[in-house]
């Protein structure tokens, strides 16, 4: 009898093996959900696991503002993400209180909830764009991660347009803070995270309080709280620059403005990149016409020009871009072009531009929304940008300097 018994617990055992090991050969096809569903099965996932693992009295917990991993952007959707998020856990969650994130929640806060947004491709069957939701909780007392969870989204509808503070700033940031939150999503639970996570986090609050103002219009109060962020060395981010730019430019301090943009150069050279929005219509070699970029497109060539003309260790690829739609080699040379228009642009600023500078068109190859076909919301694809690179002889740069 005991000899039976043993063979089937082997039987079970080696059957669970196989299982596990089928499991791991053969990836099952995400299931797909409308944008309000799968947001709220991710909230109802997080927050039942948290209250397995911890089981208090009372939650206090905050939400980042969801980013877009490709351009580490807070989009209109992000905002959508967090209503949702917040909504559900107040109707399904009694001892859990979710806000947004701020400075002052921040204090009271026990929990943080990180998030991304990642567009996948288009379903032409269904005819939706398909989106990767992922989201994770951390313990801001222990430093590790609670709980993490992803869903799939399927939508004709998803607003990707990004909030005003980073629809108005001169350049898109992958940085430090995309970097941390993306880290968290993606890493095991029980993870511990960086020793410098709440000192980060803490920025993070001020910043997200004073994007909240300019996207709400309030661009004084806005400038006032970006200014008191500079002040510290942590908040001296190209974010940071970014908000204290556009917010004196609404306020017409234009002098202000490109002091600031200055500064977002410097460090845009000091990451070896300047990610700049320099945007095209869609397959043209002009800028969209939006009077008040093309006001700023000047500015931003003029101080670009001048850091070249003024630091002449440093050489630069002008590398320009276009969206996914059309032919490939239709696509390179409408990418060149571009590149070419920006340098022609700068030759009248810095005359010996062209001799430090390498126009390249890339195409669509490095997309950041990525999405078809042509629209607002993929206009960051039709850019021009670029990459800092010295004058020692490479890309046959030294043969041109005077």
């Amino acid at each position: 009898m005991r000899f039976i018994q043993n063979l089937s617990q082997l039987f079970i055992f080696l059957f669970s093996i196989h299982f596990l090991v089928s499991c791991q050969l053969i990836p099952t096809k995400p299931a797909y959900l409308e944008f309000d569903e799968g947001i709220r099965q991710l909230s109802n996932g997080l927050l039942t696991e948290l209250i397995k693992k911890v089981k208090p009295d009372l939650m206090v917990a905050v939400v980042n503002p969801f980013l877009d991993s490709d351009s580490g952007q807070v989009l209109q959707a992000s905002f959508d993400i967090e209503a949702l998020l917040i909504n559900e856990a107040h109707k399904q969650f009694q001892f859990i209180n979710i806000s947004r994130l701020t400075s002052a929640n921040l204090r009271n806060a026990q929990y943080i909830i990180n998030g991304v947004i990642k567009y996948q491709g288009n379903n032409t069957t269904l005819a939706k764009k398909l989106y990767q939701v992922s989201a994770s909780i951390v313990d801001l007392k222990t430093k590790t991660i609670v709980t993490n969870g992803t869903v799939w989204i399927a939508s004709a509808q998803l607003n990707y347009q990004p909030m005003p503070s980073y629809e108005d700033n001169p350049m898109y940031i992958k940085g430090k803070r995309l970097k941390s939150i993306t880290k968290t999503v993606e890493s095991p639970i029980g993870t511990q995270v960086d020793a410098d996570y709440y000192k980060l986090t803490e920025i993070n609050a001020q910043l997200v309080t004073a994007q909240s103002a300019y996207d709400n219009g309030n661009y004084k109060l806005a400038h006032q709280l970006f200014k008191q962020l500079i002040q510290q060395p942590e908040g001296q981010m190209i974010e940071t620059y970014g908000g204290l730019y556009a917010a004196s430019f609404k306020l017409g301090n234009y002098r202000e403005a490109e002091k600031h943009f200055t500064k977002m150069i410097l460090i845009g050279v000091e990451n070896g990149n300047i990610p700049i929005k320099l945007l095209f219509k869609s397959n043209l070699t002009e800028f969209l016409k939006i009077p008040e970029l093309q006001q700023q497109y000047a500015l931003w060539l003029r101080q670009i020009s001048l850091y070249f003309k003024n630091h002449s260790q440093h050489c630069v690829n002008i590398i320009g871009h276009t969206s996914r739609s059309g032919e490939d080699d239709y696509n390179k040379n409408l990418s060149k072009q571009r590149a070419n228009i920006i340098q022609d642009q700068m030759r009248q600023i810095f005359q010996d531009i062209i001799y430090r500078s390498k126009t390249i068109g890339k195409g669509w190859t490095e997309t950041i929304v990525g999405t078809v076909p042509d629209s607002f919301e993929n206009a960051i694809d039709r850019r021009v940008e670029f990459k800092i690179v010295d004058c020692d002889g490479t890309d046959d740069f030294s043969s041109h300097v005077n």
